[in-house]
């Protein structure tokens, strides 16, 4: 059984459990590495029938071993387990998670958040004072500003739409801290190509509307490029927290499905969930 869920024993990542008694196995697609080929993904499946079926040579196992990776026998009260590595294992699961959310099935859901945050960052090409900031603001500053943002809708989206993941008493085994911190990083992931997105636009419409000489009279400053691009990141990060709200008040906007957490309990059956 190819699973996208993450599981671990000991308290490290599993990459895949062989259960002999039921002639069965499952492999857990994140801690195989979403970045790994075909072919170890294929090693990995090979293994698990080797140690179902009880055969192949030493050189067949050899073959399909996985480097520093080393298979746990099966005993009387245990499974046959193939743990990640103790230092990559944690950080290839929460990418491989990441990667199964799959951030950019969240484009479409976010339209309405677009929408208003071009709408409201627009108005950074209109207003003045927009330009006065940006030219005054370092860098450095423009860019913790512009992080500062992607940061607050993170965390409204998280907690308006529930996202959330908190242990259960009854199931403490949970990898919760997987799930929240690839929901974490799958929704910031989201923020920032909307971000980029509306940095992209406001930049070429500000090429069109503002005029060099008149940004110039303004900000006493040249009118470069380099300005444009300010005051497109400035304007961004405001339209940016509208963004957040525009998809909290959109009722077609649902991101739980990306979420690992609440995708298994979908799957649940109703009578376990009760």
């Amino acid at each position: 059984m190819l699973t996208e869920m993450p599981r671990r024993s000991g308290g490290i990542p599993l990459i895949a459990e062989v259960f002999p008694e039921q002639h069965a196995a499952a492999v857990a697609y994140p801690v195989v590495g979403v970045m790994s080929s075909r072919k170890r993904l294929t090693s990995v499946f090979m293994s698990c029938v080797l140690r179902i079926l009880g055969t192949g040579t030493r050189e067949d196992h050899e073959r399909y071993a996985l480097p520093w990776n080393q298979w746990t026998e099966a005993t009387e009260h245990s499974t046959a387990q193939l743990k990640a590595h103790t230092v990559t294992g944690v950080p290839r699961t929460i990418i491989g998670m990441v990667a199964t959310n799959a951030p950019w099935r969240a484009a479409p859901r976010l339209s309405s958040a677009l929408a208003a945050a071009c709408a409201t960052g627009a108005f950074g090409i209109f207003y003045s004072n927009i330009w006065e900031m940006s030219a005054a603001l370092s860098t450095p500053r423009l860019l913790m500003i512009g992080l500062l943002a992607m940061t607050l809708m993170v965390v409204w989206l998280i907690v308006s739409g529930g996202l959330w993941e908190r242990a259960e008493r009854e199931d403490p085994t949970t990898v919760h801290l997987y799930y929240n911190l690839s929901t974490v990083l799958t929704l910031f992931l989201c923020v920032l190509g909307l971000y980029v997105t509306m940095v992209v636009l406001i930049f070429l419409a500000g090429l069109v509307v503002i005029d060099p000489d008149y940004m110039e009279s303004v900000i006493k400053q040249p009118a470069d490029l380099g300005r444009y691009l300010d005051i497109a990141w400035m304007s961004a990060a405001l339209g940016v927290v509208a963004g957040g709200l525009g998809a909290t008040f959109d009722d077609d906007t649902d991101l739980r499905t990306l979420t690992h957490g609440r995708r298994e309990h979908q799957r649940r059956p109703e009578a376990l969930q009760d």
